[in-house]
């Protein structure tokens, strides 16, 4: 579970990432974190997650590092809702970014199997 996550649509979220790092102590899944960029200018690093058992141990620090040398882009955005995570961020160098807004459709936070289909089936194209 993650945020209250789980299941089938995490994985996918996932899966359709550009990048993603997990952290393992043996077979045990302990960090995730994850991150979309179109590979030039723009990167939004998501999902970052540690166990409890295992946070302050420089795992997240770590993981954000990861994800950071392999963004070759100019402004990586960070989204996070947690205000204790947030602190950790800007100890990290991010800081608050005023020019970024949101468009959230909480009816399509967890998985709905009929949304997906519908998103696979129909391609979207367009025309200028």
């Amino acid at each position: 579970m993650l945020g209250g996550r789980a299941g089938a649509k995490i994985r996918r979220a996932f899966e359709s990432s550009s990048l993603v790092c997990f952290v393992f102590d043996d077979a045990r899944l302990i960090g995730v974190s994850r991150a979309i960029t179109d590979g030039d200018y723009h990167a939004v690093i998501y999902d970052v997650a540690v166990h409890p058992d295992y946070q302050r141990r420089s795992i997240g620090s770590r993981m954000l590092s990861e994800l950071l040398d392999r963004l070759p882009v100019w402004r990586v955005i960070l989204v996070s809702d947690d205000a204790d995570a947030q602190r950790f961020y800007r100890r990290l160098g991010f800081a608050d970014y005023p020019d970024v807004l949101a468009r959230l459709d909480r009816g399509r936070l967890y998985d709905d199997a009929s949304h997906w289909d519908q998103i696979v089936s129909q391609p979207v194209t367009s025309s200028i």
